[in-house]
């Protein structure tokens, strides 16, 4: 099913507790990708509120620069231009934020159970559904912007991600075995979104963590980390409230993590299979 967007901007426009993060829609059969022309149109001054859409992406980015695979028609390509009210130190929360804005947004809509993979992607049967890719633009007249990037399997079929995408990633409507109407999918995520960034920006935090701890299914894993200065291995304990992850070495000290790519291994007799 085509995005519609006359009428999610119209369903925007109508409800007040969403018009301020979300006033405008604009969709795009073809972009390099979404969070490009966020970037692009925020540095020109475009204040917040601003939804970008599009059908396809021939550059879509996940996290380190990856390659996100975005077939044309069937999933949801979307950025957000926000200029939030809280301090730039604090924009890191918008990542777990934001993921538990979507996950309640697929619940809302499809009754589907997504959980949160530190430190952005989205997991639905043990694969990869979806991920969130936050990027801050330069400061202008206007508050410090922030993209909000969101790239969701929507309608794709098991068979239809490349060989080597099979056994990781999934779509929504695997599970659900019909087509989701993905118009009506975004309205139901941006208004859980903008729920979540409400309660953010008037200091909920703790309780917003507490919420994404339960869903994050990281935590009691053995992982593995890489940043860019080293790789190691640890237990992932817990997250704190300003959104890092808690890691147990093997000397039993904590490593605290902000950033960085996680591996799941999974533990057997003889050696690590990762997932």
């Amino acid at each position: 099913m085509d995005i519609n967007p006359d009428k999610i901007t119209a369903y925007f426009r109508a409800h007040a507790d969403i018009r301020d993060i979300v006033h405008e829609v604009l969709l795009f059969d073809e972009v390099s990708s979404t969070n490009d022309i966020a970037l692009e149109m925020a540095g020109n001054g475009m204040p917040e509120g601003l939804a970008i859409l599009a059908e396809s992406q021939t550059h879509g980015k996940g996290r380190q620069g990856r390659h996100w695979f975005s077939p044309p028609g069937k999933n949801i390509y979307l950025s957000l231009l926000l200029r939030p009210t809280v301090q730039v130190r604090e924009y890191p929360l918008f990542s777990p934020t934001v993921a538990l804005g979507v996950i309640k947004g697929i619940k809302k809509y499809t009754g589907l159970e997504v959980g949160i993979k530190w430190p952005n992607d989205l997991i639905l049967s043990d694969k990869k559904v979806g991920g969130l890719l936050m990027v801050s633009g330069r400061a202008g007249e206007h508050a410090q912007p922030l993209v909000v990037g969101l790239g969701l399997n929507v309608n794709l079929n098991q068979d239809e991600f490349p060989e080597d995408l099979q056994e990781i990633a999934t779509a929504l409507k695997v599970p659900l075995k019909a087509p989701i109407d993905r118009s009506t999918l975004i309205m139901n995520l941006i208004d859980t979104i903008s729920t979540e960034i409400h309660r953010l920006e008037a200091g909920e935090i703790q309780n917003i963590m507490n919420e994404v701890r339960t869903h994050c299914v990281t935590l009691g894993k053995r992982v593995r980390v890489s940043t860019a200065r080293q790789v190691f291995e640890g237990q992932a304990e817990s997250l704190s409230d300003d959104g890092a992850l808690q890691i147990r070495l093997g000397d039993n000290s904590i490593r605290s993590l902000l950033m960085g790519d996680i591996t799941h291994l999974r533990e057997t007799t003889t050696t690590h299979t990762m997932e």
